[in-house]
């Protein structure tokens, strides 16, 4: 866990961390083995808690660059619902979704 890499040092800013993340698959937007990404709270938006993330928690992240850009320019990665814990059933359709 480190510093925000999409915050710009304004107003705007979200103070969110950076966490870099160890990618097992990519399903798109890059095909690095490591990547640093601002996370938000994860879990369902109608959640009391959002989930709690420890390191080793393995997750499925979906996100987009905060300022426009590449993928991987500034990325956020979304807490509101898509981004959670892995199971397998998910990956398999977030694997066939995006590979149609």
């Amino acid at each position: 866990m480190g510093p925000s890499v999409s915050d710009r040092g304004d107003d705007g800013d979200l103070d969110l961390a950076g966490i870099t993340f160890d990618v097992r698959e990519w399903f798109v937007g890059g095909d690095a083995d490591e990547v640093i990404v601002d996370l938000q709270s994860v879990g369902e938006p109608t959640a009391e808690e959002a989930m709690p993330v420890q390191v080793g928690t393995r997750l499925l992240v979906s996100g987009e660059p905060r300022w426009e850009g590449a993928p991987l320019d500034s990325p956020i990665a979304w807490g509101c619902g898509f981004s959670r814990y892995y199971d397998e059933q998910t990956a398999t359709a977030w694997r066939e979704s995006t590979t149609k």
